[in-house]
This record gives structure tokens, C-alpha cells and sequence, in this order.
């Protein structure tokens, strides 16, 4: 019996898609925007994304389909199988399929009777007990989507409340910057920890907001006064220095030399190490000897923990949290290592500066900044006392 995809036309016997990649492309696009207006209409709450299914909001479980045929049994049986399978593993969930077929009113709703339930499994119909498909019918719904283009409508509308944006072309550019980081929470984190909140989103958004002005200000009122401003911004409020853990991840390039980094930790350590504020955590990452510039600290003798003991020993993250000889100004961490201190540190702030591409934050509950520079040396004005900042 030949096989059948939808949209098709005859080639060879077989039936091929005449346009599959436009519409798989736009299957995840429409299943993206579906993922953003649950986390704009749930404020509070941790969305889950291509998890157990495609949408997860507490024990309520989405599936989302765009379809550009007629709805019939046949086309959802697929989807339905697989949240039976799942239901029956822990029958207090309830499952939807959020799906738009072109024949159906959108906001309108379907529940499967007894005998429809039992043609979607098919011969899979045995593997249940009668209560378990009986509790099924009673725990899923069909929600009868709109099409692509008045789905995005409204997002933009949802973005333009909850993000402030002025117009509808700025909440154009945050839906595509919120398009990114969905994707990359994807394919970057593995299932069970693809959580969003409304917060993430705003502070993501947040984040592009002071990354395009720091760009924009740096090209328009020229490097020194960007850096005169960064100065100004990362000037303590107080006369002391709030006792905060923080990490400061510097990006290098094949032109840095580990003497500019000793001049950035002896800064870093100046500000930072201060009062009652613990010392701070710095990882170079880029193409930087480590060794270098652990022997260049040391030859100057500014002295840190590493979280290495001696020399040949294995990285111990108790080490580097809590050493055994306390008292050095700095915590040096190997960009690779940072992974490791997740759960053994609360890190209240992180502060990236980068010179192509921000570095993905590990710690979800600090606050993060990225900052862009020209170059690590660029910090030694920035954190640099006394006297001007720089030179006119």
C-alpha cells in the first residue's frame, strides 16, 4: 500500500510533499509562538518546553499541531497514543491537543468519546485497562487553534503589554530575540530543566536592551566615554562594597597577553575583595594559557585559590569554595570548571564582559549582566581608584 504525507503530489507511485520544508518550518514556528503566549498568560509560572510533550504548565500537558487539512481522528490518533502512554504512568495529568485544522472554529473544543479513543490506539487499545481509557476521556481535549498569522498577531500584542514595548516593530525584534533563546534552551539544556518564566523573558529582554544602547553609545560617542560610563555604572552606591558572591567571566582573543589579565585581577581584586565582601570568582575563557597566567599572578604575588591544591591535583570545587587557607583576594575558575559549581556556591551576580559573543549563564538565580568591550584591558578603567577614569 503506498504511502501517504500531506500536501502531496504523486511522484513515482508515492505521494511526496510538495512543500514539506515550508510547512515543517512553519509547524515550529507556530509550536514556538504557542510556548511564548502560555508563558505571557501564566506570569508566575515555570512553562516547560519539549519536555514529556511539547507544552507543560504544572500537571497539564500540550501538544501542538498545525495542520493545513481537515481535521479527522486519523491525523491526532498519533498524538493521542502517545499521551495515553503517558497518562497511564501518572493519572492525575491532564492532556490537550492545541492543534489548528482549517475546517475548525478556532477557541472551540472536542472531547473524544469511548469508542473514538479506542480507534485512535488501535491495536495499542489493549495495552490499557477500560479505567484507565475511561479516565483518559475525561482528562484530554482537542482546543482548536487559530491559523499561524493570528496566532503571532497575538503574541505581538501579549509581547507589547508585558515587555513595554513602544511600538510593534520593537516587539517584533523581541520576538525574535525570545525565538533564539527558546531555541537555545532546546537544544542546550537536556529535558526536565526546560523551564521559562515570564521573569526569564524580561530580563532576557532586559539584557538586549542595554546591549543595544551600550553598542549604540560606543559607536556614536566613541570608546572612552563608553568606558567612562561603564565606570560610572559599576561605581559602588556606597563607600563599602555589598558582601555579594560574584563571578566575573572575561572573554580573551589570541591578542591578549596574561599580563594585561594580572592588571585586571590586581583591579578586580581592589574592588571586590574589600570589607566583608568575599572574594570574587574571575574565568578567563578564550584562547588563554592558564598556566601563563596563574605563574605571572604568582610572580607578582597576587596570590588565589584555584580550587587545585598542588600541583597534579584534581580540581575539588570544596576547595575553591571553601579553601583551607583562606585570606587570597581572588578565586580563579577555569572557564571549563564553572559547570561544577553549580549547586555548591549561590552566586548572587555575574558580570560578562565579552568581545564577539556573550557566554551562556549557569547560575539561574544570579543576576546577570553582559557587558561588550574591545578588550580585557578595557576593565582596568572600568574598576580602576582613584584619579580619572580616562583620559580625554
Amino acid at each position: 500500500m503506498p504511502q501517504h504525507w500531506e500536501g502531496c503530489t504523486t511522484l513515482g507511485g508515492k505521494k511526496r510533499s510538495s512543500d514539506g520544508g515550508h510547512h515543517a518550518i512553519k509547524g515550529f514556528a507556530f509550536q514556538f509562538d504557542a510556548s511564548l503566549l502560555q508563558v505571557l498568560t501564566n506570569p508566575g509560572v515555570a512553562v516547560e518546553i519539549e519536555g514529556a510533550q511539547d507544552i507543560g504548565v504544572h500537571t497539564f500537558h500540550i501538544q501542538v499541531k498545525h495542520r493545513s487539512v481537515p481535521y479527522s481522528l486519523s491525523r491526532i490518533a498519533p498524538a493521542v497514543q502517545q499521551m495515553v502512554h503517558q497518562f497511564s504512568a501518572d493519572n492525575t495529568a491532564r492532556f490537550a491537543l492545541y492543534g489548528h485544522f482549517p475546517d475548525r472554529t478556532p477557541g472551540g473544543t472536542l472531547r473524544l468519546s469511548r469508542e473514538e479513543l479506542e480507534s485512535a490506539l488501535g491495536e495499542f487499545s489493549k495495552d490499557y485497562s477500560n479505567d484507565i481509557k475511561e479516565w483518559f476521556t475525561k482528562s484530554f481535549e482537542v482546543i482548536f487553534a487559530p491559523d499561524f498569522v493570528s496566532q503571532f498577531s497575538t503574541v505581538i500584542n501579549h509581547l507589547k503589554r508585558a515587555l513595554r514595548a513602544r511600538n510593534e516593530a520593537e516587539a517584533f525584534c523581541w520576538h525574535a530575540v525570545i525565538h533564539g533563546y527558546l531555541r537555545d534552551v532546546i537544544l542546550k539544556r537536556p529535558p526536565g530543566e526546560r523551564r521559562i518564566t515570564l521573569r526569564d523573558l524580561r530580563d532576557l529582554v532586559h539584557q538586549a536592551r542595554a546591549a543595544v544602547f551600550e553598542a549604540s553609545y560606543a559607536q556614536i560617542c566613541g570608546h572612552e566615554k563608553y568606558l567612562r560610563l561603564l565606570r560610572e555604572q559599576y561605581k559602588s552606591a556606597t563607600a563599602h562594597v555589598p558582601p555579594r558572591e560574584r563571578l566575573l567571566i572575561i572573554e580573551c582573543d589570541d591578542q591578549t597577553h596574561p599580563l594585561d589579565l594580572v592588571d585586571v585581577v590586581v583591579c578586580l581584586r581592589r574592588r571586590y575583595f574589600a570589607g566583608e565582601s568575599p572574594a570574587p570568582y574571575v574565568s578567563f575563557r578564550g584562547p588563554v594559557e592558564l598556566i601563563s597566567l596563574k605563574h605571572a599572578l604568582w610572580q607578582q604575588r597576587e596570590h588565589f585559590h584555584d580550587g587545585f591544591d598542588y600541583g597534579g591535583a584534581d580540581f575539588s570545587v570544596q576547595s575553591l569554595v571553601s579553601p583551607p587557607l583562606p585570606g587570597h583576594g581572588i578565586k580563579l575558575v577555569d572557564y571549563p570548571l564553572l559547570a561544577q559549581m553549580v549547586g555548591q556556591v549561590k552566586i548572587n551576580e555575574v558580570h560578562d564582559f565579552y568581545l564577539t559573543d556573550p557566554s551562556e549563564n549557569q547560575f539561574r538565580d544570579a543576576r546577570v549582566r553582559h557587558v561588550i568591550v574591545e578588550s580585557p584591558s578595557d576593565l582596568c578603567e572600568v574598576f580602576k581608584t582613584g584619579g580619572s577614569s580616562v583620559k580625554r
